[in-house]
């Protein structure tokens, strides 16, 4: 009797421990981000993509986003000159740290690095005296920033599986000419599905 009151006390806590931590699980998710660039003049750019995360407890989860862009910038500097930016894809790693402050709501704050893959294109077009296009000079170039980038965010739990959420990320400086860096920020909209 001694040694079954011990032996069924250690079966019940690893049969119940799992139940008190079970934000161990895995999530999927999507997100949509509008993107701002601070420069002159300023430009938006879009993205959307995948989230995957871990959530190894309570307060803390491991998290990666997949973006690829849906919309970027275009300026006409002249009848004949035609500038475009746009965001080819760009991937984030992300260390999540929540706090619950209802059932259903929390406030987290993410920290990690991005790398951001762009391409610039402009464009020339040369006329004749009648006013025909006779040549196109295009110029394409494809960027890469990387750095560390944070933001907060707010996450309202609609059932034991499925999650809204928003945040505001500060993303890493963005360089368009040598030596001049503008501040990159995003706002994102998402739902995640925890299994």
């Amino acid at each position: 009797m001694k040694i079954l009151l011990p032996l069924t006390c250690t079966i019940l806590a690893s049969i119940y421990a799992p139940s008190i931590y079970a934000e161990n699980s895995w999530y999927l998710g999507a997100q949509y981000s509008a993107q701002e660039v601070a420069s002159s003049p300023d430009r938006e750019l879009n993205t959307a993509g995948i989230i995957a995360g871990y959530q190894l407890n309570k307060f803390f989860a491991l998290e990666t986003r997949f973006n690829i862009g849906t919309s970027g910038y275009s300026n006409k500097y002249s009848p004949d000159q035609e500038y475009k930016e746009d965001i080819d894809t760009q991937a984030s790693l992300f260390i999540k740290g929540s706090y619950p402050i209802s059932n259903t709501f929390s406030i987290f704050a993410l920290a990690g690095v991005t790398k951001s893959k762009y391409e610039i294109t402009t464009t020339a077009h040369h006329t004749d005296i009648d006013g025909n296009y006779t040549q196109v000079y295009p110029s394409f170039i494809k960027c890469s920033e990387s750095g560390f980038n944070y933001g907060v965010g707010l996450n309202y739990k609609i059932s034991e599986a499925f999650s809204l959420f928003i945040d505001y990320q500060v993303l890493p400086d963005l360089t368009i000419v040598s030596g001049v860096s503008s501040s990159w920020n995003s706002t994102n909209f998402g739902v995640n599905y925890s299994f």
